[in-house]
């Protein structure tokens, strides 16, 4: 799962006045140890993150690029979006204020600069009794792909929209929103942002809805899918590469070049004619499809695909990069007390095959959580179904992110799971080999996505886990179920995580090069349908330090809440990070400018620089 998308893609200004050169390292662990990353050296030495060395070519002008993907993209709102495969749609489609380039910076792309405090454009306190006031300035002449400007109103409008009550299951939730009282415009291209709070991940609100389009429907029409459904996007005005052309659900997503956008870069319309997507809906359908030439890029795969694509001849078409992505195990912390009987939000697993178990959500309890991270062999899952081409991790930061902070190694420890579990109270009574507290037994269901690599990786945590008294039931279903958005599932989508539907699920995340994004994933203000808290954590530790971390500017502040945040991640077992996963995609000899982003922008970033070579 990956939410939000572009709400998600850029950081914010103090990082453009000081910021640490990440020294993580890419390189897979091996040993008996989860990571042998040094700690990340604290210096006041300013970094300009703004100077992109992306370099494109300028390419050829026409024809069509067929994109392969096993995941349907079916949510076409960028603010409800939270699949990869709809990322990828998104980044070509909607443009923001900057865009997140392939080597960890960020270029102005709808504005014609970033402000700072360093230029004067974001000011602390700001005006008129504004706590901070951001002046952004669009480029001259933005135009929506249905040739209306697009101005500074577009943004209020977007506020607006995004804070009316009826708006629920946004991915990103209100943050940020909500520390915003308006968005003054003084002239078409001048947008004034007043903040009645310090937000510290301005940035990071920069794409907008079309004002004209959103005053077509009510709120709580666009929350059912009114103006983005299959049927209604060839109408959707966008600000991005390609705007949509048709939708064939099960089949393709066909999209045309917006001959309204320019490129960040060489400040010109996309190359491309056309893209098209293709839905394959199973990984090794699609590696199969891109080796007989039907598609000419094949995306979303993952480090335990690189030994089968190198097996059928396709090294020179691999692409493994690294990413903000990792591979964890995500632990519901809901006890089902407070669990809300309409939306199930608040509850733990539905599926009959536990409820045998005893009314209860076993991963309520810090003991299980605990336990579970001691029996799991990080080391063996990289080295028997990744091949060892991973980095184990041992937190949810990527070492690449500028606010990583090492942490102790993670230690396979089956004995001090059992320790834990039975200080905790969880004891083997009739002797069947699986624990029971309170009258509940320690039986939970696994959930993952259909991929072969996670269904084999449960494979083994269910062993393990037996091996300690707890009994796994593996529930692989479709993308479409564990990762459906709040306002499309129920209390009874299988495995569904927006709706509480789950005891343990196993999935990757990708974090935001601004540590905001783990304020809505972590923070207890943050469930669903607010944010994206699908977990329930609430801890008043975490709070406070994700508090510190939005409501700062200050970079040595920001880091050393993010450090503290990491030390407590590890420590109350908030989730079971596995490992690091890289970008792994296949690219055609003939797609040129493909560049690899390590970012939630994904793949198709740079879409509108792509050609097609001689």
């Amino acid at each position: 799962m990956h939410k939000p998308l572009k709400a998600l893609l850029a950081t914010s200004a103090i990082l453009f006045a000081a910021c640490t050169t990440p020294t993580g390292s890419s390189t897979p662990t091996g040993g008996t140890t989860a990571s042998n990353q040094a700690s990340v050296a604290p210096t006041t030495a300013p970094v300009d993150i703004t100077n992109t060395t992306y370099n494109p070519d300028p390419g050829t002008k026409g024809g069509q690029v067929l994109i392969g993907d096993w995941q349907e993209a079916n949510q076409f709102n960028p603010f409800y979006a939270g699949q990869v495969s709809e990322a990828n749609v998104a980044s070509a489609a909607f443009a923001s204020l900057t865009i997140a380039t392939n080597d960890y910076k960020y270029a102005p792309d709808l504005a014609d600069s970033i402000p700072t405090t360093a230029n004067g454009g974001v000011k602390v306190p700001g005006d008129n009794g504004d706590k901070m006031t951001v002046t952004w300035k669009l480029k001259a002449d933005e135009k929506w792909s249905d040739g209306t400007p697009l101005t500074c109103d577009d943004f209020e409008a977007t506020r607006v929209w995004i804070m009316d009550p009826a708006n629920t299951g946004l991915a990103g939730g209100t943050t940020g929103w909500e520390d915003l009282s308006k968005i003054e415009c003084p002239d078409a291209t001048t947008s004034v942002w007043h903040f009645k709070n310090i937000y510290e991940a301005y940035i990071t609100l920069g794409t907008p809805l079309s004002k004209a389009f959103l005053g077509k429907h009510t709120v709580a029409d666009m929350v059912k899918g009114a103006g983005f459904r299959a049927e209604e996007v060839k109408n959707l005005p966008v600000s991005g590469a390609f705007k949509f052309d048709s939708v064939t659900p099960g089949q393709e997503l066909v999209m045309v070049r917006n001959d309204n956008y320019k490129g960040f870069k060489l400040n010109k319309v996309a190359n491309l004619d056309k893209i098209k997507f293709h839905w394959y809906g199973d990984a090794d359908a699609m590696i199969a499809g891109f080796a007989a030439g039907e598609v000419d890029f094949a995306t979303d795969l993952q480090d335990s695909d690189i030994p089968k694509l190198e097996q059928q001849g396709l090294h020179a078409n691999i692409s493994a990069a690294p990413a903000l992505l990792y591979e964890f195990l995500r632990p519901n912390w809901a006890d089902g007390s407070k669990e809300d009987a309409t939306t199930g939000v608040g509850g733990c697993s539905k599926n009959p095959a536990v409820q045998d178990r005893g009314k209860g959500c076993p991963m309520s309890d810090p003991a299980m959580r605990q336990a579970v991270a001691y029996a799991i062999d990080k080391n063996e899952i990289n080295t028997k179904l990744l091949g060892g081409n991973a980095q184990v991790a041992n937190t949810n930061i990527s070492p690449q992110a500028w606010y990583y902070s090492d942490q102790p190694p993670a230690s396979f420890a089956p004995d001090k799971a059992k320790a834990a579990l039975d200080a905790a109270g969880w004891k083997d009574t009739d002797g069947d080999g699986v624990r029971e507290k309170n009258g509940v037994k320690a039986k939970i269901e696994l959930c993952t996505t259909t991929r072969q690599v996670r269904q084999d990786t449960l494979a083994l945590i269910v062993n393990w886990l037996k091996d300690v008294g707890i009994e796994g039931v593996p529930n692989p279903v479709a993308p479409a179920d564990i990762f459906v958005e709040f306002n499309d599932g129920t209390k009874d989508t299988a495995c569904g995580l927006s709706h509480s539907n789950f005891d343990l699920a196993e999935h990757a995340f990708s974090q935001s090069l601004d540590p905001i994004g783990n304020y809505t994933s972590y923070h207890s203000s943050q469930f669903e349908p607010k944010g994206s808290n699908d977990a329930q954590v609430s801890d008043p530790d975490i709070d406070k330090s994700l508090e510190t971390v939005k409501n700062s500017v200050d970079f040595g502040v920001i880091k050393d809440a993010m450090a503290t945040f990491q030390k407590i991640y590890v420590e109350k077992t908030i989730e079971i990070p596995l490992y690091y996963r890289k970008n792994v995609d296949l690219v055609g000899s003939k797609l040129g400018n493909y560049f690899s982003n390590p970012t939630l922008a994904g793949p198709t970033w740079n879409v509108f620089d792509w050609y097609l070579k001689g």
